[in-house]
Formats: C-alpha cells, structure tokens, sequence
C-alpha cells in the first residue's frame, strides 16, 4: 500500500486500515518510525469525504509545526490553526490546535465541533503531566460519540488499557497497534572525556576500573592513594569526537536556555563547522527570517545570526517565532552541524539528527533537580537516527563519575517502561460547565468516565467521585457564581473563561473594571497570566503611581490578593505601559532579563485571555473597553508569526 508518495510498513498498512473501517485507534511506536503519516492518511481520508479532522498537540510550537506541513500538503485554504493566541482560518477543514482549545470547544460549545470526524492526539502520553493532563482526558470524556480517535505516542506499556477505557466511554471499536522496531536502530553511549564512548552496558565496569580502584570513590570520598580526580567532560570536546567521526548533525540537549546560547556561541567560535559552500543558504534564511525590522537589532537576534553563519544554533522557548522558525528550517536543510536545544524541542517537532547528545542527564523540574526519567529520555533520545540516510543513531551523554549515580541512569536509559496514568482534576469551569448542561445524575456518570475511575474500577478500589465536585461547588456559591445548583450571571460569565477563571471572574465581572483605562486593563490582565521564575529580574520603575492606584482598586477582595500576583503586576507595568504607548519592543525588552518569546508569549496570553472576556461578557461598555486594549496590544513583533 502507497500514500504520499511512499510504501507503507506493515504496521502503518494495518493502521490505516482500521481508519478506513472506521475505528478508533492507539497507536505506540517509536520516535522516527512513521507515526505522522498514519495521521495524514486519516486526515486525507476523511477531507475525501468531507468531514472535518481536529489535529490536537502539547504545545504550540508543534501546532505552529504542523499548521505549516498541513499547508505544504493539504493547501492553504483548507488548513486552519486555533492555539489559544493564533486564531488562522477556524473554520477549516482540517483544523491544527492546542488540546485546551479543543477540551474547550468540547465542553462549552459542541456545536462548534458537531462536524468533526476524527480527533488527532498527538504525544497522548502528555496525560502523565501533573497539571496539563487533565485536558488529554477531558478532550476524550467530552468529545461527541460520532468522534473517532486516533491517538500517537512514543511508547505506551498499557496501549490496550488505555483503549479499553476509550471504548468503555464511548462504545466503539477502539483498535490498537504497537510497534517496537526503530527504522533506525539506536544505541546509546556515555562520554566521560577522552576520546571514546562507552556503551552503558560497559559503562559500570570501566568507571570502576578506572575510578574506584586503590579505595577511590567518585561520588565524594577517597583514599589516600586515589587517582586526582579528572574534571568533568565537556561539551567541546564531544562535538569535536563526533565531528572527527562523521557523526554530525547533532541535536545537543541542554536544559537551561542560556546554556543553550552560551554553548552555540562557545563551540560557533572555537570550532569550524560549516563548508563555505553552505553559507549562502544560511543567509538566505537569516535575511528571509531575521532580518525583519521588528527584531533585527535584537541582541538575542545577533547572536543567532553569528553562530549560524558558522553551523552551529540554539533553539529554545524564550526565542522570538521567527527566529524558532529560521533554526529549524536551516537545521532540516543539514546547515546546522550542531543544535543546542532545550527539551521541547523532542516533542513532536520532526528534525532527527545523526546524533542525540545531552549535556548532562538532570534537570530543574520546577521544584527540584532530579534526573530524567524513562520517557524524557527516550523522547529526546530517539531524535537520533535520520530514516533513509542513518544506518544507526547515537544518543551520547556527558556524565561525570565524581557527580553521578551510574546505577541510576542505566535504569531509566535500559527502556521506557512508564505507562499512562490519570492526573484527573476538576477545575471550577468545568464544574460550571457540567452544572450548566446536566443534572447530578448524569454529573456523576460523566465523573466515573475518568480514566481514574476506570483504573480504580479494574482494581476493585472504592472510588467518590463527589469529594472534589462539592468542594469545588461550594467555593463557587461563596464567590457568587452558583444558586444551588444553578448558574447565576457570574457563573455564566466565568463558565466561558478557561484562564485562571476564578481571578479572571473577580477583575473582569462586575463594576470593578470601571475604575480602569486600557492601560491599567492591559496591566491587570497581565498579571493574571505573568508567571514568576527564580532566574527573573526586573528594573523597579522610578514612579509606582500605576501600581498603588491599581491595588486600592483590588484590596478590597480577599480572593484578588490572595490569587493575584502582586509583586508580578509591579514587575510588569513598565513593559506593558511601554507597549501601549506604542513603543518597541527593544525598549519593552529593557525593563526586565525575561527572553523576547517569554515576552511575547505574556503579551498574546493576555490577549488571548481578553479576547476570553469578549465572548464571556454581556456587558457591551466592557466589551467596547477591551476592545480598545486589544487594538493597541496586538502590534508590531506581538503580531509577527507566520507570513
């Protein structure tokens, strides 16, 4: 069987198969093994028929990703893209869009997707995320019974326990496929320094050898007769072995984004890595990208441009699209000899290397440093390895036998044995949903389809779907959005709000608003989405003015002080009033250390969550008002994203 030019493997066939039957489908197989054209051929098949395909992703840059490969394949008028803060033909045929953009349509507005045939859930495993996953089983729960699934991930151990509860939800043919076989075969080594790798399987006995001998421990202790200890491996000296072997391209993990850009820049300038035959299309793709008056004096901009001129890149959250864009474009073209990457460059985005390398094997997790575990590994890991032109792929790490717990990382590096599980939270918008649309009956049969539930059913745990519902219920009857059981006009209000619902609620309904202008609106709202980090620095402004008059309007509510970032509204009014004043966006830049794309990102978060209060309001003075902050907030770099 053929598709798009191309021979299907068996597994792919047998997929494809159950679409055309109909079916709902899991799908486990490795990275790099075909995963996405088993997508397109379901989304081909049904545009054939008229009927519409949802494609939902983790996050936005994969959705971006995907918006423009459908374009390439399918047209630009017959793709469209909802993430939240890009809004590009939502009527579309084939709709690309962020898994809280469709759990929102689902649970609010279903009309809005009563046409929809097929639901893409691309990395389903995400669910295993502590505060997002609830959306991957709200998407299911909620998803209309015509909806046919087809879900891609990695690897899933409990593939056919996931799709049993599909089907007990829904009450179709829900099939499963699990390939274990990489097109590529991938093996994986640890570089401690020198000039060789060692395979982990190895890699206990050598370090032993050569480190614990004559009494000498490495994690800390030795004898007195112990070797001197020997500095940690270095990143330089990995890309220089792997460029003497011919194993560039390589994608570099690393999980700080300055030590993404610190890395380009060190190993730009004190390695030479790109022929002189590559430099014109590395221009090429530097004036077409970077070159935009927008951003083009930008520092970050620079930088980027210099270390690509010599092969060598960072990619990273914090980056403007644009410059995301140019990276990856110039690194599918092989112009790239080494990427410095944080993690979600793994998720999804479709640019293999030669090599995977890491520059080192733990991470800051927002709470603690700790090290990967098996599915982070294996996600990054199995970027290694190109299909057609890589007879293998190697993911190497730098490890540091004085630091690390040899033991522990050939654990989680052997193979991904972690399954999905349930992170199910209630979040008061859908208790408000589900009280605006069904009866407590039906609330507790809607409850009991969590995959939660389904999991405590098989093991025959008791299970009280209730606790958290009512708990939820009474804080909304205390805040006046609930009557009983019955959605008062700040219910309603704060049912169509999916962003920190309840502050949202506690500034934007009601009178409260009144005592406003656009700019202290726009300041407001981005205080709701600003989420502070430890590394975030912030020039105090000289005049505070804004920011005392802001807070004698809100203190007057224990819930805004309690829920609201304060500090985080004081760090960024100047940015703000800076923008809506109609300044650039290198001088909103020198308000705070923040990246452009964290800038960017607060910037369109606000107005996604403004445009929020738009269709949630009844109130047309607000409506007006806010109307007028979005006018003035969505300019400029703000507006830059696809051409």
């Amino acid at each position: 069987m053929e598709f798009a030019g191309l021979t299907l493997d068996a597994f792919q066939e047998e997929a494809c198969g159950f679409v055309e039957d109909g079916d709902s489908l899991v799908v486990s197989a490795p990275t790099g093994t075909g995963k996405t054209l088993i997508a397109e051929f379901a989304i081909d098949f049904y545009a054939c028929q008229n009927r519409r395909s949802v494609y939902t992703a983790p996050i936005k840059a994969l959705s971006n990703q995907k918006y423009m490969d459908f374009c390439r394949m399918f047209g630009n008028d017959r793709v469209g893209i909802l993430t939240g803060d890009v809004s590009i033909n939502p009527h579309a045929l084939i709709q690309v869009m962020t898994t809280e953009v469709f759990r929102n349509m689902a649970l609010s507005d279903p009309e809005s997707i009563s046409d929809v045939g097929l639901l893409i859930l691309d990395e389903v495993h995400f669910m295993n995320d502590p505060e997002r996953g609830t959306v991957w089983e709200e998407s299911i729960i909620f998803a209309p019974p015509h909806i046919r699934f087809l879900a891609l991930s990695a690897t899933i151990p409990n593939t056919r326990e996931f799709a049993d509860w599909i089907h007990s939800i829904h009450d179709h043919p829900v099939k499963t496929i699990e390939h274990h076989q990489r097109a590529v075969p991938l093996y994986h080594y640890a570089f401690l320094g020198g000039n060789k790798v060692h395979p982990y399987d190895k890699l206990e006995e050598y370090v032993r050898n050569e480190f614990y001998r004559t009494g000498h421990n490495p994690r800390g202790r030795s004898g007195r007769k112990g070797p001197k200890r020997k500095p940690p491996p270095h990143h330089l000296d990995l890309v220089r072995l792997m460029n003497s072997r011919d194993q560039l391209p390589c994608l570099f993990f690393v999980f700080s984004r300055k030590k993404c850009e610190l890395k380009a820049k060190d190993a730009a300038f004190r390695l030479k890595l790109l022929p002189p035959s590559d430099r014109k299309p590395v221009d090429d793709i530097i004036d077409r990208y970077l070159k935009r008056s927008e951003i083009a004096g930008m520092e970050s901009i620079r930088l980027l441009q210099d270390v690509m001129r010599r092969g060598v890149a960072f990619h990273h959250a914090g980056m403007l699209p644009p410059a995301k864009r140019a990276v990856e474009e110039a690194f599918g073209q092989n112009l790239i000899r080494v990427l410095y990457a944080t993690e979600t460059f793994a998720v999804g985005i479709n640019y293999p290397a030669r090599t995977v390398a890491f520059s080192d094997l733990v991470k800051y997790d927002g709470v603690s440093e700790r090290y990967l575990n098996a599915k982070e590994y294996f996600q990054m890991a199995g970027r290694a390895g190109r299909r057609g032109i890589d007879k293998m792929g190697r993911a190497i790490a730098l490890i540091d036998p004085w630091r690390d717990d040899i033991r522990e990382i050939m654990r989680f590096t052997e193979k991904d044995d972690i399954p999905i599980t349930s992170r199910f939270q209630l979040s008061y918008n859908t208790v408000l949903n589900l009280l605006n649309s069904h009866d407590r009956n039906e609330i507790g049969v809607i409850l009991e389809k969590s995959f939660d539930s389904f999991l405590k059913k098989k093991a025959g745990t008791r299970i009280n779907v209730w606790a958290s519902f009512n708990n939820r219920v009474n804080t909304l009857r205390r805040l006046g959005h609930l009557e009983g059981d019955r959605l008062k006009a700040k219910g309603k209000f704060t049912s169509r709000i999916y962003t920190r619902e309840l502050v949202t609620a506690e500034l934007f309904f009601g009178k409260r608003w009144k005592q406003w202008n656009p700019v202290d609106m726009a300041c407001m709202g981005a205080a709701v989405i600003y989420e502070g980090k430890r590394a975030y620095r912030f020039v105090r402004p000289r005049r505070r003015d804004r920011f005392f008059r802001l807070v004698e309007t809100i203190n007057d509510s224990k819930y805004i002080m309690r829920n609201l970032n304060i500090q985080g509204l004081n760090n960024i009014i100047p940015s703000v009033e800076t923008w809506m004043a109609g300044g650039r966006f290198k001088d909103v830049m020198e308000h705070s250390n923040l990246d452009e794309g964290d800038i960017i990102r607060i910037f369109r978060q606000t107005i996604d969550l403004f445009e929020q209060v738009i269709r949630a309001t009844e109130d047309p003075e607000l409506e007006d008002k806010v109307e007028e902050v979005l006018r003035m907030m969505d300019r400029g770099a703000v507006a830059v994203d696809f051409e």
